[in-house]
C-alpha cells in the first residue's frame, strides 16, 4: 500500500516556516541558487529547526559549505548542475526509511505485532 505524498512549492522563507509550523515534511528540498547573503543566513536557522526532517540542499558549492557546521545526519549537501534523477532516488530512499514500521513507544514487541497482524 502506498501512502500518499504531498509536494508544496515555495519561494519566500516566510513561507516555508509557515508550512513547517503547521505540519512538520518529511523531506525538504531547498535550492540556494539566487538566495543572497541573508536568506542563506535565516535557511541555515530554519534547518536547524526541522531535526526530524530530512532536508535535501541544493545549490553552488561555495555556498553549501556555509550549512557544514549546522549539518545533521539528516541532512545532504547537492552541488549544481541539478540532477533530478539523484534527487529523486534520495527523496525515495529517505521516504522508504520514513516509512518502515516503527516500534510502539511502550516498547512491547508483542503488542506490535499483534497489530500488525491485526489480531487486537
Amino acid at each position: 500500500m502506498r501512502s500518499r505524498v504531498e509536494a508544496l512549492v515555495l519561494e519566500t522563507i516566510e513561507q516555508v516556516r509557515e508550512a513547517v509550523s503547521r505540519q512538520a515534511p518529511g523531506v525538504a528540498i531547498f535550492d540556494t541558487a539566487g538566495c543572497f547573503k541573508g536568506e542563506i543566513n535565516h535557511l541555515e536557522n530554519l534547518c536547524g529547526t526541522l531535526a526530524k526532517t530530512a532536508v535535501i540542499l541544493v545549490g553552488d558549492g561555495a555556498v553549501l559549505e556555509r550549512f557544514e557546521a549546522s549539518a545533521t545526519e539528516n541532512e545532504l549537501r547537492l552541488s549544481n548542475p541539478l540532477d533530478p534523477e539523484l534527487i529523486a532516488e534520495k527523496v525515495g530512499a529517505l521516504l522508504s526509511l520514513k516509512m518502515e514500521e516503527k516500534p510502539s513507544e511502550d516498547g512491547s514487541l508483542e503488542k506490535d505485532l499483534k497489530g500488525f497482524l491485526r489480531l487486537q
